[in-house]
């Protein structure tokens, strides 16, 4: 977006730059013809001209709505070449500014191609990391299912050893007994096959 900014803004600053250097030529071009056309109103005619005519009586005086020279016309022809000479300085400054301007917005447009390429570097790389971290992700979630059923069997081995060792412990006097029973009825009915009288 800066960069689309800063292109439109150098446009409309060229575009400044074009209208005012084209105006400072056309005040130059026309500020010398009027100089050059003053110059030969108020330059004397060269001596040699002036021995080869005859001298006649002097001009009649002139009305006042006439034109006549000035002796202070030099002051009009160095105000003119004064401006000439700031319009010029003008044209100068600038084209100074604007080469300027050019260079600061081609090391603007520089920067930023660098920035943006950087940043998409910086972009590609964390798309790699987050392919990488989901493939890890993946692989985390699916041992986790693995783990989980795991747990889930060893639940249930537990379970039915528990039961098994509740039923023993809960058991386990009422078997005794039963036990001593039966090997005290063993004992008896081996005695009684032994030849022996328990009456």
């Amino acid at each position: 977006m800066s960069l689309k900014k800063a292109g439109e803004d150098r446009k409309d600053a060229n575009m400044l730059y074009q209208t005012s250097m084209s105006d400072q030529r056309a005040t130059i071009q026309i500020l010398k013809m009027a100089l050059e056309r003053l110059k030969e109103f108020y330059t004397p005619k060269s001596a040699s001209l002036s021995q080869q005519e005859p001298v006649g009586p002097p001009p009649p005086k002139p009305s006042s709505t006439g034109y006549e020279k000035s002796g202070g016309a030099g002051g009009v022809l160095q105000l003119i070449s004064k401006i000439i000479s700031d319009a010029e300085a003008t044209e100068a400054e600038l084209k100074m500014t604007e080469e300027q301007s050019q260079q600061e917005y081609a090391a603007f447009v520089d920067a930023t191609g660098k920035s943006i390429e950087a940043d998409r570097a910086s972009i590609s790389e964390k798309e790699k990391q987050v392919a990488e971290t989901e493939s890890e992700k993946s692989y985390t979630e699916e041992a986790q299912l693995a783990n989980d059923a795991e747990v889930q069997n060893l639940g249930e081995l537990l379970k039915a050893t528990h039961l098994d060792c509740d039923f023993v412990t809960k058991f386990y006097d009422v078997r005794q007994k039963a036990r001593a029973e039966e090997i005290d009825a063993i004992a008896e009915a081996k005695a009684i096959l032994s030849g022996a009288d328990f009456s």
